[in-house]
């Protein structure tokens, strides 16, 4: 038994001696499964910055280890929490995973992350609302037809992004709308884009029959 102990149970137990001559382990059943990981953040930035995309986790999920009970309910786990403060360019770095409660262990202690930042530039535009996959033989009308939006561009511009993208109510969203009201969607929205906000955003709908 001596020779097999660091396998058993590690290599930070040791053994002094044995009180009997007879030994006998209980090792309790062990499961497993994969659960995602989610980072912890607190970010911020200066003035016209912000960041290109979610930050990325590496790994983005990891092995749980432990007992069938515990382990149901687990779906996740969690980073401690990274701060970054003031940021004017991208950021990197490691952090620990913090681990569920229990004789639980993971496949991995620690992720690396990294946030892609940029500057960007606002642009104000007005814009009309259509409609896309109304079926033939109905009409479904858009109040208001007109959006105000502001899109949050890389700096530098290089042109306008109203040349290409339009903004539409799904008519299949109509029909699973509760109500008739519709947040509208994009298309051909370009790489240089980052985000945008439409006022309003949910917009009233209403279906009529073509005669």
């Amino acid at each position: 038994m001596s020779g097999y102990f660091s396998e058993i149970f590690g290599d930070n137990v040791q053994l002094e001696s044995f009180v009997s001559s007879r030994v006998q382990f209980r090792f309790p059943e062990e499961n497993h499964k994969t659960v995602p990981v989610q980072a912890v953040s607190v970010v911020g930035f200066k003035p016209q910055y912000m960041a290109l995309g979610p930050m990325k986790i590496v790994p983005d999920s990891v092995i749980v280890y432990g007992e069938p009970l515990q382990l149901q309910n687990i779906d996740r786990v969690v980073t401690e929490t990274i701060t970054l403060q003031n940021l004017s360019s991208g950021a990197h770095g490691m952090a620990r995973i913090e681990p569920p409660r229990g004789s639980i262990r993971l496949s991995a202690d620690e992720v690396s992350y990294a946030l892609d930042v940029t500057r960007y530039v606002e642009v104000h535009r007005e814009v009309k609302v259509g409609t896309r996959n109304v079926p033939a033989g109905r009409e479904l009308t858009v109040y208001p037809s007109v959006a105000d939006v502001v899109f949050r561009c890389v700096f530098p511009l290089a042109s306008d992004p109203t040349e290409s993208i339009s903004f539409y109510v799904d008519y299949n969203d109509f029909v699973h709308s509760i109500n008739g009201r519709c947040v509208p969607r994009d298309s051909g929205l370009p790489a240089s884009v980052i985000d945008y906000a439409l006022d309003p955003g949910v917009l009233e709908c209403i279906e009529s029959v073509l005669r």
